[in-house]
C-alpha cells in the first residue's frame, strides 16, 4: 500500500542553487550587509565582501542555510524615500584650552577693612579662541515627517465609575437647608435673615429743587459782587468767609470744597447756590466735582467770559461813560443831565429808557445809567443799544482802552472827544455796555439795593 503522505523531496533534488550562488555568511544577523553584496532577490550576483572568503562545502550549505534578511522595523514611506541620505559625522570632543597656571597673573585687591587679598586670574588681553561645539549625536537630532510619528492609538477604554454606597438616613445627620425634607422638621440654629430690598437712592444733589437752587445762585452772585473789596479778597486768594453759614476758610478752594459738601443738609440749597456763584466769579467749572487736584479750576477763557456776561442786572441797564462836559468855576465837574441824556439816546434811535446821572462830592461822575423796562421788550431794547455801541468799538473793551489814557487831558484826548466836521463843535464820545454782575459796584447805592440779577440763558419773565 502506498503512503498517502510521501516525504518531501530532498533539497538537492528540488533545484537548489549551487553553493556558489548563495550569499556569503554574515558576522551578525542584524548587522548591515557587507559592501558590494548583491540583493537577496538577485541570485546570480556574486559576493564581493571585503572579508576573507571562507570555503563553504555543499554539505554545510545544506545543513546550515543562510538566515533570511530581517524585515525593517518601520516600513519606509513615500516621504522617507524622497529625502536624500544624510551623513552624520562622528562626535568629537574639542581639545582642552592651551593655557595653564603659568598663564595666570597675580593680582591684589584692597578690602573695605584695609586688608589686602591676593588672587590669580588670566590677563585682560588673553587671546581666547572660540571652539566650535561638537555636533549632536544621530539619535538626538530633530526628526520630522509623518512617517516618523507613531500611528494614532485609540484611548484605552475607561472603566465605569462605581456607584457610591447608599447610606440609610439617620436622624442625627447634618442636612443642608436646600435638601429635601426627610420626614422630620429641623429648625436651623440661627434663622436666616435676608437683607430688605432697598431702592437705589440718588445723591442729595439730584433731589434739590432747581427753582430754589437758581434763586440761591442769583442771590449769592449779587452778594459776591456788591463790594469791589469783597470781590478782590476772593480773587486774590485771601481768607474768605462762607456767606451761607459764616465759617472762615483759608482760600477760595477750601470754600468751594465746603460749599459742595456742606455739613448740614438743611442748608444744602444755599451752599450749592454759593458754590456755583463762587465758581462763576473765580472763572472755574462749576459742573465738575471739586477735588484736591483742582482739575475743576481749568476752564477756557471764552467760557469764563460767557458765564460772567450771562448774569445781567435787572431791570436791564446800560452804563454810559464819558458824559462829563467840563468843570465849573468852583472846580466841580459838570456833565450831561438826565433830560440831555434822554434826548441824546432818542437821537440815536432808541426809546423806552430813562437816564440817571450819577454825582459825587466833586460833582458829575461822568457816568449815566439808562434803565429800561423790566420785561422782555425792555431787555431787547437794552441789548440793541449795547450792540450799537459795540459795533462802533465803543463798548466795554473800547472803554477799557480809552480809560487807560485818562492821564491825558480829556479835552485833548482823541479817544474821548471828537470834532464835528460840519460845525466844528467838540463832542464827547459815548461808551456804553449792558450792566452785568461785576458792574454792581459802579451803580449808586439806591440802584444797587433795588437791582437783582437774572440769567440770560435761563431767563424767565415770570420771576
Amino acid at each position: 500500500m502506498k503512503n498517502p503522505n510521501p516525504p518531501p523531496p530532498h533539497p538537492a533534488a528540488a533545484g537548489k542553487p549551487p553553493p556558489t550562488a548563495m550569499a556569503p555568511p554574515r558576522k551578525s544577523r542584524w548587522g548591515p550587509p557587507p559592501p558590494g553584496a548583491a540583493p537577496a532577490g538577485d541570485k546570480a550576483a556574486a559576493s564581493t565582501s571585503a572579508r576573507t572568503p571562507t570555503p563553504t562545502h555543499a554539505a554545510d550549505s545544506r545543513r546550515h542555510q543562510a538566515p533570511p534578511a530581517p524585515a525593517p522595523r518601520n516600513p519606509a514611506s513615500p516621504a522617507a524615500a524622497l529625502r536624500p541620505p544624510q551623513a552624520h559625522p562622528a562626535a568629537e570632543t574639542p581639545p582642552p584650552p592651551a593655557y595653564g597656571f603659568q598663564n595666570l597673573d597675580r593680582r591684589t585687591m584692597l578690602l573695605a577693612d584695609g586688608t589686602v587679598r591676593t588672587y590669580f586670574a588670566l590677563p585682560p588681553d588673553y587671546p581666547f579662541e572660540t571652539a566650535p561645539l561638537p555636533p549632536l549625536p544621530h539619535h538626538l537630532l530633530p526628526r520630522a515627517g509623518p512617517d516618523l510619528w507613531p500611528p494614532h492609538q485609540p484611548p484605552p477604554p475607561q472603566m465605569p465609575m462605581p456607584t457610591p454606597m447608599q447610606m440609610p438616613p439617620h436622624e442625627a445627620k447634618r442636612r443642608h437647608p436646600a435638601d429635601q425634607d426627610d420626614g422630620f422638621l429641623r429648625r436651623p440654629k440661627q434663622p436666616r435673615q435676608d437683607a430688605p430690598h432697598r431702592t437705589p437712592q440718588l445723591p442729595p444733589h439730584a433731589a434739590v429743587d432747581r427753582h430754589a437752587l437758581r434763586g440761591a445762585f442769583l442771590k449769592y452772585a449779587k452778594m459776591l459782587n456788591e463790594s469791589s473789596e469783597q470781590r478782590r479778597s476772593y480773587l486774590e486768594g485771601r481768607r474768605v468767609p462762607c456767606l451761607a453759614c459764616g465759617r472762615d476758610f483759608a482760600d477760595a478752594h477750601g470754600l468751594v470744597m465746603h460749599t459742595y459738601n456742606p455739613p448740614n443738609s438743611d442748608s444744602l440749597v444755599d451752599h450749592l447756590g454759593l458754590h456755583k456763584a463762587l465758581c462763576v466769579l473765580m472763572g472755574w467749572d462749576y459742573t465738575k466735582i471739586p477735588e484736591n487736584s483742582k482739575g475743576y479750576q481749568s476752564l477756557p477763557a471764552d467760557l469764563v467770559r460767557a458765564s460772567r456776561e450771562d448774569l445781567i442786572v435787572w431791570p436791564p441797564t446800560v452804563i454810559i461813560h464819558n458824559t462829563a462836559t467840563g468843570r465849573k468855576k468852583d472846580g466841580r465837574s459838570e456833565g450831561l443831565g438826565n433830560k440831555d441824556m434822554d434826548k441824546k439816546i432818542a437821537e440815536l434811535g432808541f426809546s423806552g429808557g430813562k437816564s440817571r446821572s450819577l454825582y459825587g462830592k466833586e460833582g458829575h461822575l461822568g457816568l449815566t445809567l439808562v434803565k429800561f423796562a423790566n420785561n422782555t421788550a425792555g431787555l431787547k431794547e437794552a441789548e440793541r443799544l449795547a450792540e450799537f455801541l459795540e459795533r462802533q468799538d465803543h463798548g466795554r473793551i473800547g472803554w477799557s482802552r480809552a480809560h487807560a489814557t485818562h492821564s491825558i487831558d480829556s479835552d485833548q484826548n482823541p479817544l474821548l472827544v471828537e470834532t464835528d466836521t460840519r460845525t466844528g463843535e467838540r463832542k464827547r464820545i459815548l461808551y456804553g455796555y449792558l450792566a452785568i454782575a461785576s458792574d454792581l459796584d459802579e451803580l449808586d447805592s439806591d440802584s444797587r439795593k433795588r437791582a437783582f440779577l437774572k440769567s440770560r440763558r435761563e431767563f424767565d419773565p415770570s420771576d
